[in-house]
């Protein structure tokens, strides 16, 4: 038998004022008795919280215990090792804090901390479909303790309130197999199908959206039932063609423009000839008005930066100046005092040395300091004298070349008078079909544009295949190993562990009770999708009546609690059972004993050692080999 087990040793709240209420657990069965409104399921209430519950203490066990208790400690065994935990509900603790040996935690950690130390593999499964857009939750402690704890109201469903996928999951946890079915590696390859899907979605949807737009580019015939780069180059040669027989009639209709234009020509009009050379002429000065325009505005920001250099050099040339002039002045001063004492010196006339130090004077000092000076005083003049002439002789290009820009555009502007009447005329016999054909001629160049950007946002069709094919090569592998630990899934075995585990429990009872059971025997099937529980081959919710489906859910904890001693499986060993105040009129008390004797049986063969039952019921009398805790006070 595997160690894993969970076990609650004991419990003690403390109340506000007075004396604390303590209650100890055994290994095994034990059972809560008490009539109703003794406080049972307040414990067990309590215990959900102190184990899993982040919801405030009114809204788990009611404003009336939150308000008397300010705290509730459980002694716990994990897989052997001895835990104290703590949860308070003062003003000062915050309501996801608990404390677990005196160290202060928040519950998500002690839930992880517990599942590692059951041994139970924290994991992530898919709610419904695995390839939908939800992401998948993971699979807690909080789950897991749905099936191991059953409330008083809810014997209705195999874990009340549980969506059926969650359910699927921790039934599949509890037996072993929801390690490998929802593995890493399948969640990886689930990942990649849906980003292939997306892909291939988005694909689909580019297409669409691209042969939209290009219907009116691309004629019905070229476009057929789809947009293909053949489609495209079809529609190019297509354009191109209509673009050079516009072409072909402009030319024409220019032609016979030209034939009457000279026809018609005057004696003081320009003769042809002359014509294309003054146009030949107008030309080459307006590109040489164009380029003195830039070599201009070129030489403009260099006499600019010219000017400011030379302002600088002159800046530096006047401190120079100055610090020569303050060299001459202050080069006979003495000193008068000493620096250290402040006491005067007397200069002593007749001797050569230095009268405040006492060493020979330098006799070459200011004459190096001033030939220093005027070393770097006739540099600085020489580099102003080049800048000045650099400025000069950028001012003399400048006038050069506004000169020859003002003769430029005179020029210009006096061929353009001559070739004026010509023009008038010209644009009096131009026909309109000529700006109608260059309005086509821009359409379908237009149009060849658009041609050419469809292409190139076709090609992203290609990027889009290979990054699915390269998806799709990532997925193969991923396939390979799921298909491998799917090969080792063995789902009928874990269908018949539960279903026997089911029967045996209403075999144990129908020996006591022969009218306890009158369906057919349960059913378990499971798969990679869902857990189905049946009677026969109906659904067992829609077949059974309210004590026959008590002793069903009953049968699936038996079944749960029979995993213990499979090796792979994960169930820790522990059931919290609320039974319901009333029985469809059988007898309370026989039906909660031999509804709960297969348990003790069960709690007591080797194996089961480390397993605990805790139940909750009115009565309970007579019911040998389990731990009685009897409740008398009843509670207004």
């Amino acid at each position: 038998m595997t160690a894993r087990t969970f076990i609650v040793n004991e419990l003690v709240r403390s109340p506000e004022q007075g004396p604390e209420d303590r209650l100890t657990f055994t290994t095994g069965v034990n059972v809560i008795v008490g009539m109703p409104n003794t406080g049972k399921s307040k414990w067990l209430q309590m215990l959900n919280y102190l184990l899993v519950s982040e919801d405030a203490p009114a809204d788990v066990f009611g404003e009336v215990v939150a308000a008397k208790y300010s705290s509730l400690k459980g002694t716990l065994t994990l897989a052997g090792d001895s835990l104290e935990v703590e949860r308070r509900w003062d003003s000062n603790t915050p309501k996801n804090r608990i404390f677990v040996n005196g160290e202060v935690t928040n519950i998500k950690e002690f839930l992880l901390d517990v599942q590692n130390r059951l041994g139970i593999p924290v994991l992530h499964y898919p709610q419904g479909n695995p390839l939908g857009q939800r992401t998948w939750p993971e699979l807690g402690w909080r789950s897991l303790y749905r099936h191991m704890y059953r409330r008083q109201q809810f014997w209705s469903d195999i874990a009340d309130r549980q969506p059926e996928s969650e359910q699927h999951a921790c039934i599949l946890q509890f037996c072993g197999l929801a390690e490998k079915l929802f593995s890493e590696e399948y969640g990886k390859l689930v990942e990649k199908q849906k980003r292939i899907i997306e892909l291939q979605a988005q694909k689909e949807h580019f297409l669409d959206t691209l042969s939209h737009v290009s219907k009116d580019l691309l004629s019905a015939e070229e476009i057929g039932v789809g947009l293909t780069p053949q489609s495209l180059d079809a529609a190019r040669k297509r354009v191109q063609t209509e673009i050079e027989q516009l072409q072909t009639e402009r030319q024409a209709i220019l032609a016979e423009l030209t034939a009457k234009v000279q026809a018609s020509s005057t004696a003081g009009a320009v003769a042809p000839d002359r014509l294309d050379k003054l146009t030949e002429e107008l030309a080459n000065f307006e590109s040489r008005d164009e380029q003195l325009r830039v070599a201009l505005e070129r030489n403009q920001a260099r006499l600019a930066e010219m000017l400011v250099y030379r302002a600088s050099i002159e800046q530096e040339a006047g401190r120079l100046e100055r610090a020569m002039k303050a060299g001459s002045l202050l080069a006979d001063l003495k000193v008068t005092h000493c620096p250290a004492c402040d006491q005067p010196v007397m200069p002593q006339s007749s001797s050569s040395d230095c009268y405040l130090c006492h060493r020979p004077m330098p006799t070459s000092l200011a004459t190096a300091s001033a030939a220093r000076l005027e070393m770097e005083m006739e540099q600085t003049k020489a580099v102003l004298q080049e800048a000045t002439e650099m400025v000069s002789v950028l001012v003399k290009d400048k006038e050069r070349l506004e000169a020859e820009s003002v003769q430029v555009r005179s020029r210009i502007a006096q061929i353009r008078s001559m070739l004026r009447p010509v023009r008038m005329a010209a644009a009096t016999l131009l026909p309109p079909e000529i700006g109608l054909l260059d309005m086509k001629m821009g359409q379908k160049q237009e149009q060849i544009a658009q041609i050419d950007r469809v292409a190139k946002s076709l090609a992203y069709r290609e990027v889009l295949a290979k990054e699915i094919n390269s998806i799709q090569q990532e997925t193969t592998a991923l396939e390979r190993e799921v298909a491998t630990q799917s090969g080792a899934l063995d789902f009928e075995k874990a269908s018949d562990q539960l279903r026997d585990g089911m029967v045996t429990y209403l075999n144990a009872i129908k020996a006591v009770v022969p009218n306890a059971w009158t369906q057919k025997e349960p059913k378990v099937l499971l798969d990679e999708r869902k857990a189905r529980f049946l009677v026969g081959e109906r659904k067992w919710d829609t077949q059974l009546g309210g004590t026959l489906s008590l002793y069903y859910l009953l049968a699936y904890h038996y079944a749960l609690m029979g995993l213990v001693e499979v090796d792979s499986c994960h169930f820790p060993g522990f059931l919290a059972l609320d039974f319901p105040a009333e029985l469809d009129g059988a007898s309370t008390r026989d039906t909660e004993n031999f509804a709960v004797e297969p348990f003790v049986a069960l709690l007591a063969a080797d194996g089961f050692e480390s397993c605990q039952v805790i139940a909750a019921g009115a009565a309970f009398e007579n019911l040998s080999g389990a731990n009685r805790i009897e409740f008398t006070k009843v509670w207004a």
